[in-house]
């Protein structure tokens, strides 16, 4: 039945079919995730857009004259019938908009935008570099939207509800984290400590304790990728990412030092230079912050009468 389904989608040019040993749609068991807006010049985001495959299909919103990029770190946790996996992943990308459609983009002000008024979902991501610690989502990222996903590890520390246990001085404690440090770096090169300087894509920091807070309505998000069409290019596609619950907004304008971004030092920032170049130096424009609530607790034992 699926092929058939497949088959009668293509023929029709709407729906791609689905590649042999995929499927669709793809269940999050939890969903971790923490992005972070940039306006920059526009010239320097169509620049990036260069890379997109299905040349000029693509083109980058603008918020009163300024385009943006965003990165987003996510953690999510995914069930299959024989186990579970965790992946990683910073998706880099320019909030675009499909050429053809110019005429039903709405014209909004970024804080429009972060609060989710596209309701005609025109605004998306098109995603310029994706590392990623998980093969299989890397295999599927590349099959059925050809996102430009690369492999990497990853050395995080994120605002959880549990205590992490940290030996210092040859002494247990538990430490509670309240801020996000997230280090992204060639794969296999992670050590005991970390990774080396030299084997770092980039990183940053996340401190947004104590600043007010929004909930917002942004899923779902619409991700652009594209698809090898025969001897003729590439087409372009869309496919929606629904979070099921609000995410938290943070407005960053003049807040200074919330969010910073640490570009590598060596070789290893080539592969995403391009894009963090744009955004080095630029103050953040707001913070957007999703996390699961935990669905189930262990709690402190206790003693059985003798």
């Amino acid at each position: 039945m699926t092929d058939t389904l497949d088959r009668a989608a293509t023929e029709g040019g709407v729906l791609p079919s689905i590649p042999d040993g995929f499927d669709l749609p793809f269940f999050y068991g939890t969903f971790i995730n923490i992005g972070v807006d940039y306006l920059v010049d526009t010239a320097k985001a169509a620049k990036l857009l260069e890379s997109f495959p299905a040349k000029g299909k693509l083109s980058p919103a603008e918020f009163d004259g300024k385009a943006c990029l965003s990165f987003n770190y996510q953690v999510y946790f995914a069930q299959f019938a024989h186990g579970t996996g965790v992946t990683q992943e910073i998706e880099l990308n320019v909030v675009s908009y499909p050429t053809a459609l110019k005429a039903r983009v709405p014209k909004l002000t970024y804080e429009q935008y972060a609060a989710g008024e596209d309701q005609t979902r025109s605004l998306g991501f098109c995603r310029v570099h994706v590392p990623c610690d998980a093969q299989p989502a890397i295999d599927a990222g590349v099959a059925l939207f050809n996102e430009p996903k690369f492999k990497a590890d990853f050395d995080v520390t994120l605002p959880v509800p549990n205590g992490t246990p940290v030996k210092e001085n040859g002494t247990w404690k538990v430490v509670w984290y309240d801020t996000w440090k997230v280090v992204c770096g060639e794969a296999g090169k992670k050590g005991g400590t970390g990774f080396d300087p030299k084997d770092v894509h980039f990183a940053f920091t996340a401190d947004l304790r104590k600043l007010p807070e929004k909930e917002v309505s942004a899923a779902p998000f619409t991700e652009f990728g594209s698809r090898k069409d025969g001897n003729s290019g590439y087409r372009a596609l869309a496919a929606p990412l629904n979070v099921f619950r609000p995410y938290r907004w943070y407005d960053l304008s003049g807040q200074t030092g919330r969010v910073v971004v640490t570009p590598g030092t060596g070789a290893a920032y080539g592969k995403v230079k391009d894009f963090i170049d744009v955004v080095k130096g630029v103050q953040p424009a707001g913070a957007w912050v999703h996390h699961m609530p935990p669905v189930a607790v262990q709690n402190r034992p206790y003693y059985l009468p003798e």
